[in-house]
């Protein structure tokens, strides 16, 4: 990772080196992405402030304060600084009708808040048009979209990894009966489920299933599920099934 600063006129600018695989790596948590939007917003409403008034403004250390900047930096914002004194210079455009990279991250986050109506049909939504708007970029933005979804609304908002999430929700698609072995029980040890769909259950994500061993159709956490098998069995119709 290189650092660059160069000078011109009394500003000194202050950029990282391009590295996505880097950036990728980076877990983010949907209150970290806040605080750097609100990083963005401050600097943007009042430039040409000390970084000990921005970080107060913010409640945050100024240690914080730089270590935050050079995450924006690393996912391609440009600051300036003069005497001490910084302003955002550019805000990466995505190239989806030339839509700010700050605006699709707030995009990302509100999609993170849409938990508060428990209805995972609004999430569900939301998540793919998110997943729509980010198809056709350019590899390494449609990347680094990509991460900051599954870190912030997958792994951060419905507490499962991205790649159960995923085969949960192809489960669901597709009708599938799926073997499950969660994180509580004996290795080796499969359920068989029949899943119906996502739903909220006190702010966490489950799936609605019937047990096919049990006979009983219950809920289960997504966060507790450790691995996932794919049967060559469709889910038959239940009685009384909505």
């Amino acid at each position: 990772m290189g650092y660059g600063n160069w000078e011109t006129s009394g500003w000194i600018f202050f950029c990282l080196d391009f590295e996505p695989v880097r950036i990728y790596s980076i877990f983010m948590q949907s209150h970290r992405l806040a605080r750097l939007l609100r990083i963005i917003v401050e600097v943007r409403a009042q430039p040409d402030r000390l970084p000990g008034q921005i970080a107060k403004d913010l409640g945050i250390s100024i240690r914080q304060f730089y270590y935050d900047r050079n995450q924006l930096a690393r996912m391609g914002f440009t600051f300036a600084r003069r005497k001490g004194r910084f302003k955002v210079l550019r805000d990466p455009v995505v190239t989806v009708g030339k839509v700010p990279l700050s605006e699709l991250l707030a995009l990302v986050l509100a999609t993170r808040h849409l938990f508060a109506t428990k209805d995972f049909s609004v999430v569900g939504r939301a998540l793919k048009g998110l997943y729509k708007i980010i198809e056709h970029l350019p590899e390494a933005q449609k990347q680094l979209l990509e991460s900051v979804i599954q870190d912030v609304i997958i792994t951060d908002g419905f507490g499962c990894k991205p790649d159960i999430f995923e085969d949960i929700m192809r489960a669901v698609d597709e009708k599938r009966r799926i073997l499950v072995h969660f994180w509580n029980t004996t290795p080796g040890s499969r359920t068989a489920l029949d899943p119906f769909g996502l739903c909220f259950r006190k702010s966490k994500l489950c799936l609605d299933a019937y047990a096919v061993e049990k006979k009983k159709r219950r809920r289960y956490g997504l966060g507790t599920i450790d691995k996932i098998v794919f049967t060559p069995f469709f889910r038959p119709e239940y009685s009384g099934e909505e």
